[in-house]
C-alpha cells in the first residue's frame, strides 16, 4: 500500500474529530438532527482549519445509508467513496483553476440531475474567492435556489473579496485560529499511535512554527520524520524550518540588555549564514520580549514556559523596566512589517539591534520639551568625546595633589554647614577679624570628617572603579559617571543621583553583584555604596528656589557631570 501523509492519513472523518470548531460542529450537528439543512453554506477562516474536512463530513452526514445522521457510520459505501474522493454525488471544485463564466454555466446545467446514489448533491468550491466577477453573477440564481437535492459549500481563506451578494445568500461559519494546546494535543496523539519519538521541545517549536494550522504541523512533523531518522530532537525542527532555537533568543536579549548592539550584529549574520529565516527571528524575538513584559508585571502564569525557561525569564525581565519592554517590543514591530517587504532583510536585522541598545529616553525629553533634549544631546555628545578621550587627555584633566586637596570638599561634600548657620558666623567675624583683613579663605571644618586619608584616596579610586564598570557594562557606567559622592563614612559612600531610574539601574541585583566586584577589586572588601536622589539630599534657599529654572537646572546638572565649578554666575544679577 502506498505511503499516505500523515495529514490525510488523521484526516477528521466524525464532526467529534474536528479540532477547535466546536461552534461549527454543534450548529451542524443540530441542524441535521432537526431536519434544518440548508441549501447553501459559507465557511471561511486561515488555511489549515478544517473547513473541506468538515465540509466532507457534512456530505457523509447528508448521504449515509443511516441518515441523515450527525454521526456517519464511516462503513457503507457512501461514506468509503466520499472517505476516498470517488463519491459521483460529492463534486470538490478548485476555485482558482474553474474560475470562468464558462466552468459556472456548465456547473449550472448539472445541478439539475438526481443524484447517483444518495439523498443529494454536494458542490464543495474551494477558494471561491478566486471565481471572476461574472462567474460569481451567473451563479447568483442557483445559489439562491437551487433544487432540493443539492447542498453548495463554499470555502475560502479571503471571505472579504467575496460580493455581499454571494455572502448574504449563504449561512456563514467563520473558522476559529486552532490554539497551539489543542494542535499539541493532536500531535502527541499522532507521535504515540505511530510510534514516532520525538523531544517535547522539538514538538514545541512544530506548534509555534503551524501557526495554529493543523495541516501545517503535520505536514512539518511529516518532514521531520523524513529529516532525523530517529528521534526528533529541537534542533531538527530549527533546521527544517528556519526558525531560531531558544538559545539564541536569550544570547541576542542578554546582548540587548548590556547595550553591546556589536555582538547582536555578529550574531545576527551567524544566524542568517544558517539560514534562518529572518522573519521568524523577529517573530521569535517579539514573542520572547513579549513573554518578559508579563513576567514582568507579574503574570508568570499566563506564560507557557519550561522551568528553565521561566529561570531565564524571570533572570532577563529583572534587567529591563516596563517602559523599555514595551519600547523594544513596538521597535520589533516596526521592524517585522519592514522586513517582510525589504530586499535586505540583513541590514534591517542590524538596524533594528542598534535601535534596541541606544537609550531612549532623550525620544521620550524630546517629545515634552524639545529645547532642553537639544541641549541634553551636545552634553550626551561631549560626554561620549570625553569618554574615548586619550590617555594623556585624561590624566592632563585629572587635579594635581594640590588641588585635589583645595577641591575637595566640592567632589565630595561633608558636614557642611547651613546656609543660616554660614551667615551667622560670618556676621561674627566681621570685617575687621584677621582674616578678613588679610584677605584669606576660610578653610572648611573638617571636625566631622572621616579619616583625611580615606577622602584623599577614594575620589581616584571612584574614578577607576566607574572606568572598570564602563569597560564591562557600559550603560551602568555612564549612570555611575554622572553620579555625584555626597558622603564618605567609614566602609561605605553615598551618592547622589538625578534619575530615579539611574537608581533602580543600579540596585538590580546582577548590577550590584558587578559593582560590588569591582569595589572590592579598588577599594576594599566590604565596601558599601548607598545611592539617593539629589532632590532629597539637596536643601535649596527660597532665592534658589524662586529664581530656579530649566537653564540653571541644566547647568548644575552639567557642573556636576563634568566636576567642574560656576566662576561667575550671571543668573542672579
Amino acid at each position: 500500500m502506498p505511503y499516505q501523509v500523515l495529514a490525510r492519513k488523521w484526516r477528521p472523518q466524525l464532526f467529534e474529530e474536528v479540532v477547535g470548531q466546536e461552534h461549527v460542529v454543534r450548529t451542524l450537528r443540530n441542524a441535521i438532527s432537526m431536519k434544518r439543512v440548508g441549501h447553501a453554506y459559507l465557511f471561511t477562516g486561515q488555511r489549515g482549519t478544517g473547513k473541506t474536512s468538515t465540509a466532507r463530513i457534512l456530505a457523509k452526514t447528508l448521504n449515509c445509508k443511516d441518515g441523515p445522521t450527525p454521526s456517519p457510520c464511516n462503513q457503507c459505501d457512501n461514506c468509503q467513496e466520499i472517505t476516498r474522493s470517488e463519491s459521483l454525488d460529492v463534486l470538490e471544485i478548485d476555485g482558482a483553476s474553474n474560475r470562468g463564466i464558462d466552468e459556472v454555466r456548465d456547473l449550472r446545467e448539472r445541478v439539475k440531475f438526481t443524484p447517483a446514489k444518495g439523498r443529494y448533491k454536494v458542490y464543495i468550491i474551494d477558494e471561491v474567492h478566486m471565481l471572476t466577477r461574472e462567474a460569481f453573477n451567473a451563479l447568483l440564481k442557483t445559489l439562491e435556489e437551487p433544487p432540493s437535492h443539492v447542498v453548495f459549500v463554499l470555502a475560502t481563506t479571503n471571505p472579504h473579496k467575496l460580493p455581499l451578494t454571494i455572502i448574504s445568500r449563504c449561512q456563514r461559519f467563520d473558522f476559529r485560529k486552532i490554539s497551539t494546546a489543542e494542535i499539541l494535543a493532536r500531535l502527541e496523539q499522532i507521535v504515540e499511535k505511530e510510534g514516532i519519538g520525538i523531544s517535547k521541545g522539538a514538538l514545541g517549536l512544530i506548534v509555534e512554527g503551524a501557526e495554529n494550522s493543523m495541516r501545517d504541523a503535520q505536514g512539518t512533523l511529516d518532514q521531520a520524520i523524513s529529516y532525523a531518522r530517529g528521534k526528533i530532537e529541537e534542533q531538527d525542527v530549527a533546521e527544517i524550518m528556519g526558525i531560531p532555537e531558544k538559545k539564541s533568543l536569550l544570547a541576542l536579549t542578554e546582548n540587548v540588555a548590556r547595550k553591546d548592539p556589536l555582538a547582536n550584529i555578529e550574531l545576527v549574520n551567524q544566524l542568517l549564514e544558517k539560514g534562518k529565516d529572518p522573519e521568524w527571528l523577529i517573530k521569535r524575538w517579539q514573542k520572547w520580549f513579549r513573554d518578559l513584559m508579563v513576567v514582568k508585571m507579574g503574570g508568570g502564569d499566563l506564560v507557557s514556559l519550561s522551568p528553565p525557561e521561566r529561570k531565564e525569564a524571570d533572570n532577563q525581565a529583572g534587567r529591563f523596566s516596563l517602559k523599555e519592554l514595551l519600547h523594544i517590543m513596538e521597535l520589533l514591530g516596526q521592524a517585522r512589517r519592514k522586513v517582510s517587504f525589504s530586499s535586505q532583510p540583513q541590514i534591517q536585522l542590524e538596524v533594528l539591534v542598534v535601535q534596541l541598545s541606544s537609550d531612549f529616553e532623550l525620544e521620550d525629553l524630546a517629545l515634552k520639551d524639545p529645547d532642553l533634549a537639544r541641549v541634553y544631546q551636545k552634553i550626551v555628545d561631549l560626554e561620549e568625546k570625553l569618554g574615548v578621550a586619550s590617555p594623556a587627555l585624561e590624566k592632563k584633566m585629572e587635579p594635581s595633589s594640590g588641588a585635589v586637596e583645595k577641591k575637595e570638599p566640592k567632589i565630595t561634600p561633608l558636614s557642611t554647614p547651613k546656609v543660616g548657620e554660614r551667615k551667622e558666623e560670618e556676621s561674627k567675624q566681621g570685617k575687621g577679624s584677621p582674616q578678613a583683613q588679610k584677605g584669606e579663605k576660610r578653610q572648611p571644618q573638617r571636625e566631622e570628617a572621616p579619616a583625611t586619608d580615606q577622602l584623599d584616596e577614594f575620589p581616584q579610586k571612584w574614578k577607576l572603579v566607574v572606568r572598570e564598570v564602563e569597560s564591562r557594562r557600559k550603560s551602568i557606567g555612564s549612570i555611575m559617571l554622572k553620579a555625584k559622592v555626597l558622603k564618605v563614612e567609614g566602609s561605605s559612600a553615598t551618592l547622589g543621583l538625578v534619575k530615579p531610574f539611574h537608581r533602580e539601574s543600579l540596585k538590580k541585583k546582577e548590577n550590584v553583584r558587578l559593582i560590588q566586584e569591582v569595589l572590592d577589586k579598588f577599594v576594599g572588601s566590604n565596601f558599601t555604596l548607598r545611592y539617593v536622589l539629589l532632590e532629597e539630599e539637596k536643601e535649596r534657599t527660597p532665592e534658589e528656589i524662586s529664581s530656579g529654572n530649566k537653564l540653571a537646572d541644566l547647568v548644575a546638572r552639567t557642573t556636576d557631570l563634568f566636576h567642574g565649578e560656576i566662576v561667575e554666575d550671571t543668573t542672579r544679577r
